[in-house]
Parts: structure tokens; C-alpha cells; sequence
């Protein structure tokens, strides 16, 4: 017999299929282990760190998140069409607590909203001057008893905010 013949034979042994078998079971755990990993480890967002530079919550990149969210902000957009001082501050603070919570939820540190913009790195975000913008009017609102705004520079503070959420196609 040469060394095909035996080759051949073992080859086409039970024991060779049985050993077949047991290693195609365990290639087939270790992938759904390697699944189960990435999928505990986060690896969603890690995708979307990637592709855009951070991590969005899952709440809020997934349609229904997206559906409360719009919903939420209309009612918020509405408070501007009332016509009232008083409605155009709280729709702006409440804009901003909506914009602050998402940054929180990203992953940056800071007592604050304002601590937190500073904390996003450079280059990472394209409006984040305006967002800094938006959360000085903000500022100016919960500082300033006396602060006036109007219904045309409320809608432009608005506005900024919508922009940030509309670059992160959360809304």
C-alpha cells in the first residue's frame, strides 16, 4: 500500500467523519460566540463612532427613537408659533436639555452642556461653534431675567439646534 492508498482510506473513515463533524460544530460555536462578543462589547456603536465619529445612542438611531423625537421637538417648535416671549425661553431651554441630553448620552464628561461642548474634541463635530451659539442664548435666558428675545431670533436659536440634529439624522 503506498501512502495515497492509506491517505484515501482515512480520509473516507468513520472516524475522519466523526472528527469532521465535531470541528465543523466547533467552528460553528466559536462563530456564534465571536457574534455574541461583539454584540455584548457594543459593537453598534462602534460602528457608528466610524462611520461618523460618534457613538449615538441606539434609542435614538432607531426609527421609533427618531419618531418620539421628532414628535417631542414639534411640540417644542410649537411653543414659537404662540407668540409669547415666555414660550419662545422655555422652547429654547427645553431645545437645549433635548441637545444635552444627546451629548451626555454620547459619552462626554462635564458638570454641564457647556462643559461638555468644550469637551468634544476639535474637528470632531462640523457645528459645534454653533451649538455654542445656541447654548449661550440659552445661558442668557436662565441668567438674565430681564432678556428679552424675539420670535425671529428665537427661531434662529432653534434652528442651530435643529441643524445638530439634523447632521446627526436623529431627526
Amino acid at each position: 500500500m503506498d501512502i495515497v492508498n492509506v491517505a484515501t482510506q482515512f480520509y473516507n473513515s468513520s472516524f475522519f467523519s466523526v472528527i469532521k463533524f465535531v470541528i465543523g460544530i466547533y467552528v460553528i460555536v466559536l462563530f456564534v460566540d465571536i457574534v455574541l462578543l461583539l454584540m455584548q462589547r457594543g459593537l453598534g456603536g462602534d460602528i457608528r463612532d466610524t462611520v461618523i465619529g460618534m457613538n449615538i445612542p441606539r434609542e435614538l438611531a432607531s426609527a421609533g427613537g427618531k419618531k418620539k423625537l421628532a414628535k417631542k421637538w414639534n411640540l417644542i417648535r410649537a411653543k414659537l408659533e404662540t407668540g409669547q416671549d415666555s414660550q419662545y425661553k422655555i422652547a429654547i431651554i427645553e431645545a437645549d436639555g433635548i441637545i444635552d441630553s444627546l451629548v451626555k448620552r454620547m459619552g462626554y464628561g462635564g458638570d454641564n452642556m457647556g462643559e461638555r461642548l468644550d469637551n468634544i474634541p476639535a474637528g470632531q463635530l462640523d457645528h459645534i461653534e454653533e451649538l455654542k451659539r445656541a447654548h449661550e442664548v440659552r445661558n442668557r435666558i436662565i441668567q438674565d431675567d430681564n432678556f428679552i428675545i424675539d420670535k425671529k431670533s428665537a427661531e434662529e436659536t432653534m434652528a442651530l439646534y435643529e441643524e445638530f440634529l439634523r447632521y446627526f439624522e436623529v431627526l
